[in-house]
């Protein structure tokens, strides 16, 4: 069996990291017009959605 932790956590704090990031843009996205924030917001929810995701799949596979 061989040890993924260190690339795990490599990976975890990469997602995180990304995380911030479109948080980050969600919040500045709050000035653009109504139609392009919408648009905008919604692609960036899928986005969260996905590192959410992936972020508790690296943790679902370090528990097991």
């Amino acid at each position: 069996m061989r040890d993924d932790g260190p690339m795990a956590e490599s990976q975890l704090s990469e997602l995180r990291n990304m995380r911030v990031l479109l948080e980050e843009a969600r919040v500045l996205a709050r000035s653009l017009a109504y139609h392009r924030r919408a648009t905008l917001e919604a692609v960036l929810v899928r986005a969260l959605d996905e590192v959410d995701r992936q972020i508790e799949e690296l943790r679902d596979e370090g528990r097991g």
